[in-house]
């Protein structure tokens, strides 16, 4: 058991502490809560976790795209997820935690990426009050924007499903490679290069 007493904070007070936290690129604001977190640099498509392995760290992106993907037995990849600067990836909950990673955690360009383990990230934040409402948030969050993929892979067309994703992440657009964002739209290369052409045609 740990010897840390959680402060009392009031709930505005945490909010806005979750915010910041939320909304920060420099991983210093992390650092000062969590001392123990390490930067690393990481070349391009290299795995930070690997699908089966148990999931048992938190990571902050400083600088570069880290991306969460699963590969089926014929090894074909599908991405889930990407995260860019100031994005967090970690397991919210016990069974994510437990249980081998139903999907890896890779590079999509050189990336310097900080990490902690998460059981002494929870027991940081935990005496700090902020674990649960940082991880509540972050759930609603992740919980949200799987709805959201989930009705437009099921409503949109290929090309609006891409025309969505510029609108609403431009610089992912920008600077992902084509053959992930085709796969992130559950699209072939050469449907979504002929979206673009259209688009630069319209324009």
């Amino acid at each position: 058991m740990s010897s840390m007493q959680p402060n009392v904070i009031s709930n505005e007070n945490l909010q806005m502490l979750v915010a910041s936290i939320l909304k920060t690129r420099d991983p210093q604001l992390l650092v000062s809560r969590v001392p123990s977190f390490k930067s690393q640099r990481f070349k391009k498509g290299e795995v930070l976790l690997r699908q089966g392995a148990i999931w048992g760290r938190v990571y902050f992106v400083q600088h570069g795209i880290i991306r969460t993907h699963i590969t089926d037995r014929e090894g074909a990849d599908f991405n889930n997820s990407f995260y860019s600067e100031g994005m967090m990836l970690l397991p919210l909950t016990p069974e994510l935690e437990a249980r081998p990673s139903l999907f890896n955690i890779s590079t999509v360009e050189p990336s310097a990426v900080w990490h902690v383990p998460i059981t002494e990230f929870r027991e940081r934040l935990s005496a700090q009050a902020l674990w649960e409402p940082l991880r509540v948030e972050l759930l609603g969050r992740l919980l949200s924007r799987k709805l959201q993929r989930e009705f437009d892979l099921l409503t949109l067309d290929g090309r609006a499903r891409y025309e969505k994703f510029c609108q609403a992440q431009p610089e992912l657009a920008k600077r992902l490679p084509l053959i992930h964002i085709a796969s992130y739209l559950g699209l072939t290369n050469v449907s979504l290069s002929r979206f673009r052409r259209q688009l630069k045609m319209t324009k």
